[in-house]
């Protein structure tokens, strides 16, 4: 149930820059190891490794290059799996990545022939050895150790241990650090003329040594062939605990929590089967004689018939009713059956929803998830093995594979720091893909869920038929293609209609605005014809005043003639009458002037206004 999990959310390899190196390198990274790991295998090894390790406790994983498959020159990214009986570590290691260990040995059974064809430079020390597995094996455990009868096997032991190294680095004394470089000598000089700062300096590393027995003859002694320092072997365990003392409890699988209330299961299974096997026939009580054949007594079956003797009743023999298993027995079953998966963290409710007949998948999904708060300890234990995989293959590769491969395998240039170890500092994630069809089906209903969540068609059907698991997927995509681009032929021609429909508006809306620029114009022209009647009437007002000057002095003339013939006192009176209504004609001028000025700032802002729209008109006009 736990590796089913595992299998089919099977996570992926995924490299994203760090310290300010490249993103497009990362990129050919994650596309070069996902490739590898398709073709070689690695993810199905992957899960085989954590089956083995709720077995058994502890597996160790080995990547390394076969060159047996396609690339003979090159070799193919694998990854080996040695299971808990073929190696040796040392007890005493307490970083879960073994970088603290000291030495592993490992042990396998391969015939002449292999031992040959592996060792083609010691052939002259292979020709005179026997298979003899039980001379030179150590690894009683093994299941080549029970055919004895086999005696062509030789013992081939991998024996790695730690030592130390001089490495060449970079240093920077004004940085006080060092940096790895991977190129050649005459790209190493360039860069330390261009860069005064750095100097070349040897510093000790630790690595790992490898030396390879054949039965008891020494095949090969020396650094790692693969050409990388760190340790060769990934731990996938369950539960390591380096800290207690007792080496059996060290180590412990997912069955060893199991194996006792199963033990318990299993005990009383069988004791209630002893109990209904010995109650189908518990005897007769009867008494001496009545029965003629009494052997058919003891016997079950149809077509038995028992015969009662003359002068006897039915009465005078009877089964002897047999005692039935108690209910409490089957309860006890059931509650050990039930604690077989309590004591391993995994509850049936949450991770089926059997009692829930009508539950959604969504909510068997959440139960699962919360169900997996109590594993989620191991799942991370995997994850980072995972990643500690990921980084051993990129060694690899980076170590052992040239620039022509690698452009085969991403489709394109690797990029110029791409085996630069100093521009191409890379983290490694493990995130879920799509490399399962559970895992093709979650990524179809994510691209549906956004385009519910947006309320449009964010991803068209044919980008997301492709990640669902059905037959016949070429057909429907390009089904599904043509009924898209009929669509969006229909879509273009509605378009194209509302463009049309818009545009006519629009020269509606441009005719009324030219409209509106005449009338514009033609109130420009009538402020302009009222300023010259403004003229015309102030120069009439002028006249007038200056007619009403010359009537004044005449009218003074006459005054002075009335006073000598009325008196002042009177004339005086007339005097203000006839001045009073000339502040009324000078009132009512100066308000027809401030109406007719009104106007014509009104009508002047209103042209000015429209003008502002004539080009546009014009421009319309023209196309």
């Amino acid at each position: 149930m736990v590796t089913g999990y595992e299998r089919q959310h099977r996570k992926g390899f995924n490299y994203i820059p760090c310290e300010g190196a490249d993103t497009q390198t990362t990129d050919q990274y994650t596309r070069l190891i996902t490739h590898a790991a398709n073709i070689g295998d690695v993810h199905e090894q992957f899960s085989r490794a954590c089956e083995q390790a709720c077995i058994t406790g502890l597996v160790l994983l080995q990547p390394y290059l076969d060159f047996n498959a396609d690339d003979h020159a090159q070799g193919q990214l694998k990854l080996k799996l040695w299971e808990y009986n073929s190696f040796l570590v040392v007890p005493y290691f307490r970083n879960f990545d073994m970088s603290d260990a000291q030495f592993v040995w490992c042990q396998e059974y391969i015939s002449k022939k292999e031992a040959e064809f592996r060792f083609p430079d010691k052939l002259q020390n292979i020709a005179p050895m026997a298979g003899t597995p039980q001379r030179y094996g150590s690894f009683y455990f093994l299941p080549e150790n029970y055919n004895m009868a086999r005696n062509d096997l030789m013992v081939l032991s991998y024996v790695w241990y730690k030592w130390k190294r001089k490495k060449k680095r970079l240093y920077s004394e004004q940085r006080n650090q060092f940096f790895d470089f991977a190129g050649n000598q005459n790209e190493l000089d360039q860069l330390l003329y261009n860069i005064p700062d750095m100097k070349e300096v040897n510093v000790e590393v630790p690595t790992w040594k490898l030396a390879v027995v054949l039965n008891d003859q020494l095949m090969f002694q020396g650094d790692n062939p693969l050409g990388f320092d760190d340790c060769p072997f990934i731990p996938v365990f369950w539960n390591y605990e380096p800290h207690i003392n007792y080496y059996d409890l060290r180590c412990r699988g997912l069955v060893r929590t199991m194996r006792d209330s199963n033990y318990l299961l299993n005990r009383r299974i069988i004791i209630n089967h002893d109990i209904s096997e010995a109650t189908i026939n518990m005897g007769w009580k009867r008494k001496v004689g009545a029965v003629a054949n009494e052997d058919n007594l003891k016997k079950s079956g149809q077509g038995w018939d028992v015969i009662i003797n003359e002068g006897y009743e039915m009465t005078d023999f009877e089964r002897i009713q047999p005692a039935a298993v108690p209910e409490s027995d089957f309860a006890l079953a059931d509650q050990l059956r039930s604690l077989i998966f309590a004591t391993s963290g995994v509850d049936l409710e949450n991770w089926s929803a059997q009692n829930e007949k009508q539950s959604s998948t969504l909510t068997t999904l959440i139960k699962q998830a919360a169900n997996l708060m109590v594993l989620q300890k191991y799942f991370d234990q995997w994850d980072q093995a995972k990643k500690l995989v990921g980084e051993r293959l990129l060694q690899i590769a980076l170590n052992n594979w040239n620039a022509q491969k690698v452009g085969l395998m991403i489709g394109e240039e690797p990029s110029p720091f791409f085996y630069s170890k100093i521009f191409s500092k890379f983290q490694v994630i493990v995130e879920e893909g799509e490399l399962t069809p559970t895992q093709q089906n979650m990524q179809a209903q994510s691209l549906m869920d956004i385009n519910a969540a947006f309320g449009r068609e964010v991803f068209p059907p044919s980008m997301i038929v492709p990640h669902m698991n059905i037959t016949g997927k070429a057909e429907a995509i390009q089904f599904l293609q043509q009924q898209e681009q009929q669509m969006q032929a229909v879509q273009a021609e509605a378009t194209n209609i509302q463009h049309a429909f818009e545009e006519a508006k629009l020269r509606e809306l441009y005719a009324k605005a030219a409209n509106s620029i005449a009338a514009a114009k033609e109130r420009y022209g009538r402020f302009e014809s009222n300023i010259g009647l403004l003229e015309e009437r102030m120069a009439e007002v002028s006249k007038n005043r200056a007619l009403s000057t010359k009537a004044k002095m005449e009218a003074l003339e006459k005054m002075v003639d009335v006073i000598g013939k009325y008196g002042e006192i009177e004339t005086a009176l007339k005097m203000n009458d006839i001045q009073s209504l000339e502040v009324q004609d000078r009132a009512m001028e100066e308000t027809d002037k401030r109406s007719a000025h009104q106007e014509a700032v009104s009508n002047e802002f209103l042209a000015k206004l429209m003008n502002g729209n004539q080009p546009l008109a014009q421009q319309q006009t023209n196309m």
